[in-house]
């Protein structure tokens, strides 16, 4: 973690708590208690089904199905949508877009909401989003009940991971490395990735369709998850958060985007 705080000196920027632990009980997937209406989804989204994972020791249920990005948000993507590039390794269209903020990031959800809806693949309570970091968590464990997707350990992290092992100081094309379960790539690392919750220690119960705290003046820094190709696979794990102010950007931290109702 010296590479951050040397290099960036970002206030923000620290491990938190709930960073890579075990969990003792499996992860379970349950039948969607209704079926969802039918948007026609963009490209590369993969639809996951309403289920319960374990957080440390508490459940965490999500009750409704959702749909979440393949991949992270491409350069080349963010580009057609937005107009510009905030890449800090720029003219790589298949590769993460990073360097940008989560207002920038939420703004591109907004916007892509509105094209999809205008071209009529979009029904009206259905919009695209930052998944919270529940959903993102669920999505990435994929039922797994180990600190990542692939195993309790590092050994195999080369297959399914870039970071900072393996990486050779840059981004790398998204979809590169084995998916988990459930076909989603580059959960771990490639590029951090934003989450909609404001941070906060987790509550310690049981919870269903969590958002995060409301902001209120003291929650001034947004999660993000996942690991990148700045720093070790440690950091990478299914249950590590990091936080960072919401207008900050950097070149390690990215994002996917979700699908769901309102």
């Amino acid at each position: 973690m010296k590479y951050l705080v040397k290099s960036w000196n970002l206030v923000g920027l620290i491990p938190v708590l709930g960073l890579m632990f075990g969990c003792g009980k499996e992860s379970s997937v349950s039948s969607p208690s209704q079926a969802l209406r039918s948007p026609i989804p963009r490209t590369n989204m993969v639809l996951i089904r309403a289920g319960t994972f374990q957080r440390i020791q508490f459940p965490v249920t999500l009750s409704r199905d959702f749909w979440i990005g393949k991949h992270e948000v491409t350069q080349g993507e963010f580009q057609t949508v937005m107009g510009l590039n905030p890449s800090h390794f720029t003219g790589l269209s298949n590769h993460p877009v990073e360097k940008v903020s989560f207002v920038a990031a939420s703004n591109y959800c907004v916007k892509v909401t509105a094209q999809e809806r205008d071209q009529g693949r979009l029904p009206e309570g259905f919009e695209y989003r930052l998944p919270t970091e529940a959903e993102w968590e669920y999505a990435c464990r994929a039922g797994s009940t180990h600190r990542f997707y692939f195993g309790p350990t590092l050994e195999g992290g080369d297959a399914h991971a870039w970071t900072a092992e393996n990486c050779e100081a840059t981004t790398h094309p998204v979809g590169a490395k084995k998916p988990n379960a459930w076909g989603l790539h580059d959960m771990h690392g490639n590029v951090w990735e934003w989450c909609s919750d404001w941070f906060e220690p987790y509550p310690a119960r049981p919870l269903t369709d969590p958002t995060g705290p409301a902001t209120n003046g003291t929650n001034k820094y947004k999660v993000f998850k996942g690991g990148g190709w700045n720093q070790d696979l440690q950091y990478a794990g299914a249950s590590s958060r990091f936080m960072m102010s919401p207008s900050n950007g950097i070149h390690f931290v990215g994002f996917r985007i979700v699908l769901s109702t309102r």
